[in-house]
């Protein structure tokens, strides 16, 4: 048997009674019926029909927004622990590649949050111990995953020395200023077939297509370390795959 909402039983009876209201009494009395009747079926209608399910919508976003808040907890857990996972990735990345250089080299963050760096990239600082004459290093993500470190030297505002009177160390030369112009050169020339490179003393970048044929100048340096770091620096070159050879005024570089 269908059973008959609630709703619709009070309806029936609503115009049942007011049926008979109409019919038995006119005036000012059935006016005073009419608004009594209305009147009791309206606060029926409001504790029985519409209060109750206010409260049950009520109960029900609730619960949804509980559920929501649980489910955004489970997943920022779940991005902490996987930023943790990354940043000691990268923290062994730096580490390997400082102790390439410098064996006793350690360092600390010196960034508020650095698993949002790892997270964005760009470039942040680290503080480094155990390389002499350094204080600090530039640690720079790139969009293809890359990283680079470029050492760092505090020194006060006053010392006015001139560049070329303070001592360069290669690595940190090739960081900041070698490694963007030889990377790009080399893949340039490497794709038309060319196998070398000149790097000559006065900081010029120079092919030679035909053996014993003259050189062409393709690029400079607007800094190149002085003859005494050149041996230093060989061996940084062919630490990144590269074959170096130190001659009188010029390094030979071929890959």
């Amino acid at each position: 048997m269908k059973r008959t909402s609630p709703l619709w039983g009070s309806i029936s009876i609503l115009i049942g009674v007011v049926i008979a209201i109409l019919s038995l009494l006119r005036g000012i009395w059935a006016t005073v019926a009419l608004i009594a009747v209305f009147a009791v079926w309206g606060l029926w209608l409001i504790f029985t029909q519409l209060l109750p399910a206010w409260r049950s919508n009520r109960t029900y976003r609730r619960r949804v927004r509980q559920s929501r808040d649980r489910q955004e907890a489970a997943s920022d857990t779940s991005d902490s622990g996987m930023g943790l996972v990354l940043l000691r990735h990268v923290n062994h990345r730096i580490s390997e590649h400082l102790r390439s250089v410098y064996p006793q080299a350690h360092w600390e963050w010196t960034l508020a949050d650095p698993t949002r760096f790892i997270a964005y990239g760009g470039t942040g600082r680290i503080r480094v111990y155990g390389i002499p004459d350094y204080d600090y290093a530039d640690v720079t993500l790139d969009r293809q995953g890359g990283l680079r470190c470029s050492l760092v030297k505090v020194a006060p505002l006053e010392d006015k020395a001139a560049p070329n009177q303070q001592p360069v160390d290669p690595r940190v030369w090739y960081e900041f200023q070698g490694r963007s112009i030889l990377e790009n050169m080399i893949a340039d020339l490497r794709s038309r077939g060319h196998s070398s490179l000149t790097l000559n003393e006065d900081g010029s970048i120079c092919i030679q297509p035909v053996d014993g044929g003259e050189e062409i100048r393709k690029d400079s340096f607007t800094a190149f370390p002085e003859k005494v770091y050149w041996p230093r620096l060989a061996k940084v070159l062919e630490q990144e795959g590269l074959t170096a050879d130190v001659q009188d005024t010029r390094i030979l570089v071929s890959w």
